[in-house]
């Protein structure tokens, strides 16, 4: 693992100062570049679709949220804007597999949540639609996280516990053996938790895994093959509308929650265990 840090501590400090001047802008975290190797031929039970393992180099500095995006500032972008999402989220229950429910959306997810908690129900073209306002409001080009950008961070954020995992004194996280919510040691939530509940990992990120999965940049392509190696989000696919989701959730444990683990869900469909969070370049 190489890392090269980019920007100079006086520049690292301004970057961050401008990143807080708008009140609409998420808490931002400078990611440093770096070389890393990403993915691993592993058979999560659905045959390999994690490799090859390939070396990654992200040649620029990058911002990337230290929270995933909160129901209060979604509220906030859709009271500005009147942006009206289709509302399509996908749910389990004790006696039926996942399927959409009508009565289900972000504002009504089907549990409590408050203004802090992540925001789920919410589709990939939601994520658009958000940063485009985003970015509009600061100036900035927020985008969504690539996926190499995201197990970049996961990979080396060092949240693991003394027994090499993310248990629940690391993690809003649910049972090892698939599925729902769990409470134990410090997690003491069934569904999503405030965000920043749990420490930060060594970069100032909070619940990369675990509270809710996160839509990446990136649409899903089974494999690695062709993939950018420069950090960059992929864009070329056989499903160029799926889009690739990570991290885990409150409802999840075990291979789940590894840096390298990966779905695809449809960009026009939501669940109630997915959010996201935000990123953008460093000018």
């Amino acid at each position: 693992m190489v890392w090269r840090i980019a920007l100079t501590r006086p520049a690292m400090l301004g970057a961050l100062l401008a990143l807080s001047a708008c009140s609409d802008a998420p808490d931002m975290a400078i990611i440093p570049a770096a070389s890393f190797e990403m993915g691993e031929t592993v058979d999560y039970g659905y045959g390999d679709i994690d490799g090859p393992r390939h070396t990654v180099e992200i040649a620029h500095p990058f911002a990337l949220a230290k929270t995933e995006v909160t129901v209060g500032q979604f509220r906030t972008f859709v009271h500005q804007t009147g942006y009206v999402s289709e509302g399509l989220c996908n749910i389990y229950t004790d006696d039926q597999s996942w399927h959409l429910d009508p009565s289900r959306n972000w504002e009504h997810p089907g549990f409590a949540q408050d203004e802090d908690h992540p925001v789920v129900c919410v589709s990939w073209e939601d994520t658009q639609a958000f940063t485009s306002w985003l970015s509009d409001k600061t100036g900035k080009p927020y985008r969504l996280p690539s996926e190499a950008e995201w197990e970049y961070v996961a990979s080396l954020g060092g949240i693991e516990g003394d027994d090499d995992i993310v248990g629940h004194d690391e993690a809003n996280i649910g049972l090892v053996d698939c599925c729902g919510g769990k409470t134990e040691g410090q997690d003491q939530w069934i569904e999503t938790a405030p965000v920043a509940s749990f420490p930060a990992d060594r970069f100032g990120i909070h619940d990369m895994r675990g509270n809710v999965w996160e839509w990446q940049a990136d649409c899903h392509q089974e494999t690695y093959d062709d993939a950018p190696i420069d950090g960059t989000a992929r864009t070329e696919c056989d499903t160029p509308d799926r889009r690739s989701i990570r991290g885990g959730s409150y409802g999840d444990a075990g291979d789940y929650l590894s840096p390298r683990y990966r779905l695809p869900g449809p960009q026009s469909q939501g669940y109630f265990t997915v959010g996201f969070r935000v990123a953008h370049d460093i000018e």
